[in-house]
């Protein structure tokens, strides 16, 4: 770590320069108050980029499969799977561009990014993370509206494009602030040259606190309403059907309802509070030389880092919890390789072995609703005529005669009290 000497006299007077003489001052003319290291350590950069790499490859691993699934798979194509996969495009955007700007603040002592960077760096990630507070949103509504709402009130098919579309709109629109109210500056010091991004303080200081808003509140709140309801809901019909003496397959849906709640809530407060906690940390720091060095550097890379964590969680929750796209992956060219469907919820397996156990002891009654009929043409009858067998009294069909139309059979399983 090169570094250069410097009046320890000087430094801890300029510390407590008041903001008039900091206006008036020439830098040119006195020393950089505060030590010149250019570079952090190698053994740290290493580290956080690792971290930062595992992060990064494993969320754009995840979220690849997810759209790849859905773009290969037609009959996946519904108003909730595009909303699902919206969120995984943003997820994967977010993890290929935002930690590698992250760490080059981090890294350098100087603001490297220049003038550009300064502008569009800060536009880029709060674009990317708005657009993914949105898909949330949008998947959250969805499931409610499935689970606790009319049938009218649903997402659909032509709906969900102009939705995404509209809500990347909206997360670029509320953006614009980073882009137009930083600047890059340099100062020139008597032994050093000093280049950083600064914020319009007056317009930033509320704007951070309305960002916070948006990125961890408003979608924490609106999660716990969401699911809430959802939870109300089945917990409500399980009642109302184990009252007439059923209502297992509701509460199997509640337990299940219940269980990626608590995943979804707990992934939302691990990954966006810590964040929340620094913002308000940093607004409450002295203006003073060297105040945010130490723990307030650990607790900026763990906030950031938990951040692009919770992108790279997200596929697993909102993808791989879905019983259609986990029977997709296992048949999808490129994908069908990882056997994900086989082996990422194991615990699905025990639960269809006891339901096999169950269905033994189930009598079990099957209803055959629109059986296909053969075209019957006068020729065909005939045949059909000539075909009878006089003693058992039985119709002998070619198969040329059958109709390929599937017969659709609905079992009804007669439930214990």
């Amino acid at each position: 770590m090169e570094s250069t000497d410097y009046d320890e006299t000087d430094t801890k007077t300029t510390s407590n320069w008041s903001v008039d003489y900091w206006e008036n001052l020439d830098p040119s003319e006195h020393a950089f108050p505060n030590i010149i290291w250019h570079v952090k350590p190698a053994r740290e950069m290493a580290i956080k980029s690792t971290l930062m790499v595992i992060v990064g490859v494993l969320g754009i691993f995840l979220n690849s499969i997810i759209l790849i699934i859905l773009m290969k798979n037609k009959w996946l194509w519904s108003a909730s799977n595009y909303l699902v996969a919206n969120l995984a495009f943003t997820d994967l955007m977010t993890l290929l561009f935002c930690p590698w700007f992250m760490l080059v603040r981090d890294f350098y002592q100087q603001y490297v990014l220049k003038n550009f960077g300064c502008r569009f760096e800060g536009f880029l990630q709060a674009s990317f993370l708005l657009s993914s507070v949105n898909a949330v949103i949008l998947v959250s509504y969805d499931r409610l509206a499935a689970a606790a709402l009319t049938a009218e009130a649903r997402v659909t098919v032509k709906a969900a494009p102009k939705l995404i579309i509209v809500s990347w709109f909206v997360a670029c629109a509320m953006a614009l602030p980073w882009a137009i109210k930083r600047t890059y500056q340099e100062r020139q010091w008597l032994d050093y040259l000093e280049s950083f991004c600064v914020e319009d303080v007056q317009v930033m200081g509320i704007y951070w606190h309305f960002l916070l808003t948006l990125l961890v509140w408003v979608p924490l709140g609106l999660m716990c309403i969401t699911y809430g309801t959802i939870m109300w809901r089945l917990e409500w019909s399980a009642r109302e059907l184990r009252s007439r003496g059923g209502g297992t397959s509701v509460a199997k849906a509640r337990n299940r309802a219940m269980r990626i709640t608590a995943c979804v809530l707990l992934v939302a407060v691990a990954c966006r509070v810590p964040y929340t906690a620094l913002i308000y940390w940093m607004n409450n720091l002295e203006n003073d030389i060297d105040a945010v060095k130490g723990g307030f550097e650990i607790m900026w890379f763990a906030a950031n880092f938990l951040i692009y964590l919770n992108c790279a969680v997200n596929p697993l929750i909102y993808g791989f919890t879905n019983i259609r796209l986990r029977k997709a992956m296992d048949r999808t060219p490129g994908v069908a390789w990882f056997r994900f469907g086989s082996w990422c919820c194991v615990c699905s397996l025990f639960k269809r072995k006891k339901l096999q156990m169950f269905d033994k002891n189930t009598e079990k009654i099957f209803v055959i609703e629109n059986s296909p009929r053969p075209n019957m043409k006068l020729s065909r009858a005939i045949k059909h005529i000539l075909h009878i067998n006089k003693e058992s009294v039985e119709f002998s069909i070619k198969v040329d005669d059958v109709t390929t139309k599937p017969t659709k059979v609905t079992p009804v399983k007669t439930e214990h009290a």
